[in-house]
């Protein structure tokens, strides 16, 4: 096995293991930590599919461990418009040049982040259509550039949706919307077996992690960590993006 291809194997499992713990900890986690890296790796749209295969699963396997807690109401009124905006989501992701659909994840990232951390106190987002509008821009990101979690966390910021509750609640939503968006793209992720056997155990390992150590970490500190890891892996595809364009 070649150096580069051992540094592949190492890059895909951590970024997956860095996704899976997140999420499992703060209920967001996977695709905003791990989406910019696994683009910057495998490509924009090989690099999508991976976090929306893996970003299912770690969604499935918290989802089955929760499911006597979640908030059912709230989350099938963000997914139903969320799926029904995978299929333009899907279309972009299909036909948009790979340097340029890099720029445009990373972009939107950035602006997703910045937006749930500055409408805490919209009154648009506390009612039904906020949840309807939170769930189709998040939809259609999800498909797009993998991320989903920052317009359903500034729903939830805004209506005041406790965290305990959001966290588990939200698996089902990424698990179905996920799905959807596998579903639309008509594709599976280009690894090898190695590639494979080594993003699956990292995903277990981060669940294992995030369920010892979620409990002793505060909301605040868990969403803290996200965001800045987050906003640094998309900088870094952004200015990539750029560059590739230039």
């Amino acid at each position: 096995m070649s150096p580069d291809h051992l540094w592949s194997l190492a890059a895909l499992a951590g970024a997956t293991f860095l996704g899976a713990s997140t999420q499992r900890i703060s209920g967001v986690g996977f695709a905003l930590v791990a989406s910019p890296f696994l683009v910057m790796i495998l490509g924009p749209f090989n690099g999508v599919i991976v976090v929306n295969v893996f970003g299912t699963l770690t969604a499935l396997l918290v989802f089955v461990q929760v499911f006597r807690q979640v908030e059912y109401r709230r989350v099938f009124a963000m997914m139903i418009p969320a799926i029904i905006a995978v299929v333009p989501g899907s279309w972009v992701a299909s036909h948009a040049p790979p340097a340029l659909l890099s720029t445009l994840i990373g972009a939107m990232i950035i602006l997703a982040l910045v937006a749930s951390l500055t409408v805490r106190q919209a009154p648009a987002l506390q009612s039904r259509f906020g949840a309807a509008a939170a769930g189709f821009v998040s939809g259609f990101m999800n498909v797009t550039a993998g991320v989903g979690g920052p317009a359903v966390t500034a729903y939830a910021l805004a209506s005041r949706w406790k965290h305990a509750a959001f966290a588990v609640s939200i698996q089902l939503y990424f698990f179905g919307v996920g799905l959807a968006s596998l579903a639309a793209k008509h594709s599976v992720p280009a690894l090898d077996l190695p590639q494979w056997a080594a993003c699956a155990a990292a995903l277990v390992l981060g669940i294992v992690l995030g369920n010892y150590v979620g409990p002793k970490i505060p909301a605040k500190a868990s969403r803290a960590a996200v965001v800045v890891l987050a906003f640094t892996g998309a900088a870094l595809l952004l200015v990539n993006g750029i560059l590739a364009l230039a």
